[in-house]
């Protein structure tokens, strides 16, 4: 019997801790709501052409100058489509399974032979390579 934690956290493959950015825009800023109907919202995003509603309204209310979009080189198609398959991943069981599989060798309850340890280091690259594509495709820092 191996255990997991052992093995694999000589390894580097420990998770990297969130680091939650403070925004102090948003933090220490009142905020403002609009109810919009249906009609003068895709009017508004229309004529937001990209940019964030808050964005755009923003500028326009206090006639300031529109802010340059930075071009992420990913179509808007593309990258709700990229959005709807990182929510799906992150709806799917996977993370409970691993959290399992984690428990019961922290608990020493988990026996595996070289070929399994081989297929759960392959499973694990996998996902970080999905994830990298996801986030690089999104024009994201991976």
């Amino acid at each position: 019997m191996i255990g997991l934690a052992k093995e694999f956290g000589s390894a580097g493959l420990q998770p990297k801790p969130r680091v939650k950015k403070s925004n102090k825009r948003t933090r220490d800023c009142p905020r403002v709501t609009v109810r919009l109907s249906p009609d003068d919202h895709a009017k508004l995003t229309e004529l937001a052409n990209g940019m964030s509603l808050s964005v755009y309204m923003r500028a326009k209310a206090l006639d300031d100058e529109l802010p340059r979009r930075r071009a992420s080189g990913v179509p808007i198609e593309d990258r709700v489509a990229i959005a709807k398959i990182i929510g799906l991943l992150g709806q799917s069981r996977i993370a409970n399974n691993l959290n399992q599989l984690a428990y019961h060798a922290n608990v020493g309850a988990l026996e595996f032979d070289d070929c399994a340890k081989e297929q759960i280091e392959e499973a694990y690259a996998s996902i970080v390579d999905i994830r990298s594509m996801l986030l690089k495709a999104l024009g994201r820092k991976p």
